[in-house]
């Protein structure tokens, strides 16, 4: 269960839902979104639906109340963060939401596995849906670096953007492989 509450605001139509911000998907304002939550937004229950950095907004409809449709849209609202890939967002602001969050990603969690082998990852550019990074010091000739990028950011990005976005790595050195490293000492 992702932990979730509400706080109101100065419209009796509108709560704020404070979410941890690893649990949303892109910010702006929602198209889409995944089951009850998606039927009751198509439904016109939900006026409005946008997702801030750490919080989703949720107006209800004219003729709608919190107290009467309250539970319902919780519920909804917590089944749909099960699936924030599933979310299709309002693209206005989308490259800064991803470039923003790579770079939280790059900061904290990705950067300290790289560092941890003696690497480092860096944000080149962000591009559409596309991701670029630069792999430095010992990150180009190390097989975590793959893993690293790839089942690691590609999957923390995915989770949050949605499928299509991709993440390319640049080589940041000019070092060799590994295995260039080893087969040039063997062949000598």
């Amino acid at each position: 269960m992702i932990p979730m509450h509400a706080v109101a605001t100065g419209n009796p139509q509108q709560l704020r839902w404070v979410i941890p911000a690893e649990h949303l998907p892109a910010g702006g304002t929602v198209l889409r979104a995944p089951g009850r939550l998606g039927a009751l937004l198509d439904g016109a229950v939900i006026e409005e639906l946008v997702v801030g950095r750490a919080e989703v907004a949720i107006t209800l409809g004219a003729g709608h109340s919190w107290r009467a449709r309250g539970d319902e849209v919780r519920a909804a609202l917590g089944d749909a963060l099960g699936s924030p890939g599933s979310w299709r967002v309002d693209a206005s602001g989308s490259a800064a939401d991803l470039a923003q969050v790579t770079g939280q990603l790059l900061a904290g969690p990705i950067g300290a596995l790289a560092a941890s082998h003696g690497g480092a990852v860096e944000l080149v550019a962000v591009g559409g849906d596309q991701v670029r990074v630069r792999v430095t010091r010992a990150c180009p000739g190390c097989p975590a670096a793959g893993s690293t990028l790839h089942d690691r950011l590609q999957r923390d990005l995915r989770r949050r953007f949605g499928d299509q976005v991709c993440v390319v790595a640049e080589n940041g050195s000019a070092a060799l492989s590994l295995g260039k490293k080893l087969l040039t000492l063997v062949v000598r």
